[in-house]
């Protein structure tokens, strides 16, 4: 089985970096699969949270895709806040 995983990224600026991993995931010798909550619009922030939450839920990791800009990607520190939440290895 493979290790569910949910993908933190800065959207602006690192999209390349998921696009690349979830390819990794579709590989069929790959040990894990990517939780992929990503949105292709905007939504609204309650929602967007929401989300976000059961989607890290599901995962037993979460992976922070790490750019340039990281740090100041205020998406990627709530979800990485909602992992450590909830008590998942952030890598």
């Amino acid at each position: 089985m493979k290790t569910p995983i949910f993908v933190s990224f800065d959207f602006d600026n690192d999209r390349r970096l998921k696009d690349f991993i979830i390819q990794q995931a579709r590989r069929q010798d790959s040990p894990f699969q990517v939780i992929d909550h990503s949105l292709k619009e905007a939504a609204p922030e309650r929602s967007w949270e929401e989300r976000a939450a059961k989607a890290i839920a599901r995962a037993k990791v979460v992976l922070v895709m790490v750019g340039p800009q990281t740090h100041r990607a205020p998406g990627v520190l709530k979800e990485i806040k909602m992992a450590r939440e909830q008590g998942k290895r952030v890598v």
